[in-house]
């Protein structure tokens, strides 16, 4: 098993959703979205769940999870540029 592997992955992937978290807020106080788009914000996403699907098969547990949760944020930021546009 892949130990140190599936931790970086982990930390990394945490990383990526602490770096969004901006993003979402302020799109959630502003009531509008600025500098992103739907294009690149649903692709990402769905990519995001098919690495988190892989990394399952791998039995790299903590990196499925983090990389769906990464996947959730870039679904929220893709939402808000429906909603709010």
């Amino acid at each position: 098993m892949a130990i140190w592997q599936d931790l970086a992955l982990t930390v990394i992937n945490f990383l990526f959703i602490l770096t969004l978290i901006p993003a979402i807020v302020r799109n959630i106080r502003l009531k509008e979205v600025h500098g992103q788009s739907l294009y690149t914000a649903l692709p990402t996403a769905i990519l995001l769940v098919i690495m988190a699907w892989i990394f399952y098969t791998l039995e790299l547990y903590l990196s499925c999870l983090s990389t769906a949760g990464t996947a959730v944020m870039w679904f929220i930021l893709a939402y808000q540029k429906i909603k709010y546009s």
